[in-house]
């Protein structure tokens, strides 16, 4: 399923970003909310993880039901290293990468974990 990403601050994500390599901020930060309906019809319980991707990279997140208004077809997932490898870092001389209109393709991932901050970080390296 397509969908487009934004990027913010949450609650949790902002009282845990001191703490960057905590399980509080893993649990914050590697979360995308996904419209009920959106969930129901790629066949994905909140909790299950998905793969977001596109074709600047692919990460596994902890998929949660959105609590905002219904829109289909948008994911949020809060500002942190996990949504920054979908990001594209080009900033069409901004200093500042698009954080909001992020086109990705959503599918499950039974059997993928989320990785942690670690895990992430030392896989994002290797290709640089």
């Amino acid at each position: 399923m397509k969908a487009i990403v934004v990027t913010g601050r949450s609650l949790a994500q902002g009282k845990a970003k001191e703490k960057k390599f905590s399980e509080e901020y893993m649990k914050a930060s590697a979360a995308c909310e996904i419209d009920p309906d959106d969930l129901a019809s790629l066949g994905i319980q909140a909790g299950q993880n998905v793969r977001l991707a596109n074709g600047k990279g692919s990460v596994v997140l902890r998929a949660a039901k959105s609590s905002q208004a219904p829109h289909r077809g948008i994911v949020f997932v809060a500002y942190g290293p996990w949504v920054n490898v979908l990001t594209d870092p080009d900033s069409d001389g901004t200093g500042m990468p698009t954080l909001k209109g992020i086109e990705v393709e959503i599918q499950s991932a039974p059997g993928e974990e989320v990785q942690d901050l670690r895990g992430l970080l030392g896989h994002s390296l290797k290709g640089r």
